[in-house]
């Protein structure tokens, strides 16, 4: 059974070896023979890589690892640490091949090879409701911090932010919940563990406060006395459809979140539209002696609804609106024009957007942006990005986003932007 079960397994080897991926001949020949290769997870790392309560391997970098076995025709072990420290050590002694999800740095670029970043999310800071908005790292400044022993989190802030009083713990839930009894007034970690945690775990006193300019690059990291290894997992990265990809990111990390409200951009607000209403009734007292005040405020608003579709259409801009919970996005006549659609057909599910008309290339440039809106909060984000207009027509557009509408949770419910052609 044992002798079958070989030939087998060499086979399929064979077969999936055979895909074109880009391997040259070493790397084909170190694939036949290297079929099984190891690694080695956090036990406690959701939503990256964990153990579930019936003793299966989750987590997104799992789901990874489970395509480039598809792709590469290889078996990856898994064996699991009771701690990060354990699962670096293993790797520095050469005992497994590869770790699928850390963030390089000169430290473990001694004794790893990376690969390319494959997922990227910002530092996050979580503190009691009644905080409010954090305007970044440096107001945490003569402030105790949680943070998990040894992840990335504790040597940047240990190495950047003297200032901030360190509280290390075991994992993501014993900081949160220092945080909930007042231990500490804050919690700092990745962005997309925390909001995985605070949807699957509860924390509804906590909220996201505020959100660091670091960023978590995550990579694969390959024992350096097999730099070929790296090569390969390289190109079965690239390989992963990007339909997958997306798939993949949408299991783990849905895009609504809990964040406090920056009170100096309502302030800004605030005071702009009180100037804007003491424009309106200037304006309304001088028109008031000439016409019914209804007709006026019809008029203006007709007018400035003109004004506006005219300025787009001699810009040749394209305005659009996402309704995030309808998940429909819809957009005016210059929008419909750049896709080839009339104007009464821009009324498209967003999956179905971003399968039809996005670039199947541009596709993470597209999540990336949709993640860099909702992270922020005063600014449009701006990007530029190709796609596929109803007739076929590639076009490259430049696109300028940013949330316009939370819901009672601070979640964002809406999204426009503005979009236009570079010819």
């Amino acid at each position: 059974m044992i002798k079958f079960f070989s030939i087998f397994l060499l086979l399929h080897v064979y077969l999936f070896a055979t895909v074109d991926i880009g391997l040259n001949k070493k790397e084909k020949q170190w694939l036949k023979e290297h079929p099984f290769i190891t690694t080695a997870i956090d036990n406690n790392y959701a939503p990256f890589e964990f153990i579930d309560e019936n003793g299966g391997f989750k987590g997104i970098a799992i789901d990874y690892i489970k395509e480039i076995e598809k792709i590469l025709g290889i078996k990856i072990n898994i064996v699991t640490a009771k701690s990060w420290n354990e699962v670096t050590d293993l790797a520095k002694n050469k005992s497994i091949d590869i770790l699928s999800c850390l963030v390089k740095t000169s430290e473990r670029a001694k004794y790893l090879k990376f690969t390319k970043p494959y997922l990227s999310f910002p530092m996050a800071i979580v503190t009691n409701k009644t905080i409010g908005y954090v305007n970044g790292l440096k107001e945490l400044n003569g402030k105790t911090v949680a943070v998990i022993n040894e992840y990335m989190a504790d040597q940047y802030l240990k190495e950047y932010n003297k200032n901030i009083f360190l509280v290390r713990t075991k994992d993501l839930t014993q900081g949160l919940e220092l945080v909930v009894s007042g231990k500490t007034f804050a919690y700092v970690g990745n962005l997309s563990q925390i909001t995985y945690s605070l949807q699957e775990n509860g924390f509804d006193n906590l909220a996201i406060a505020g959100v660091a300019k670091y960023r978590f690059n995550y990579a694969m990291g390959v024992r350096d006395d097999e730099p070929i290894l790296r090569d390969i997992l390289q190109k079965s990265i690239d390989a992963i459809p990007n339909g997958i990809k997306e798939s993949i990111y949408c299991k783990w990390f849905p895009p609504l979140y809990q964040q406090a409200i920056d009170y100096t951009l309502v302030w800004k607000i605030s005071i702009f539209s009180f100037f804007i209403i003491l424009i309106f009734i200037y304006w309304m007292y001088r028109l008031k002696s000439e016409i019914k005040k209804r007709k006026l405020i019809e008029k203006r608003l007709t007018r400035n609804k003109e004004w506006l579709t005219c300025s787009l259409k001699s810009a040749n801009i394209g305005a659009w609106d996402w309704d995030i919970i309808q998940r429909v996005i819809t957009g005016n006549s210059v929008f419909a024009k750049i896709l080839d659609l009339e104007e009464e057909e821009v009324s498209i599910q967003i999956d179905q957007f971003k399968k039809e008309f996005i670039h199947k290339d541009d596709l993470q440039t597209i999540l990336k942006h949709q993640e860099d809106c909702f992270s922020s909060t005063d600014e449009f984000c701006k990007t530029t990005f190709r796609l596929i207009t109803k007739k076929g027509i590639l076009k490259t557009v430049e696109s300028r986003s940013r949330i316009f509408k939370y819901d009672e949770y601070n979640n964002p419910t809406r999204m426009i932007g503005f979009i236009k052609e570079i010819k």
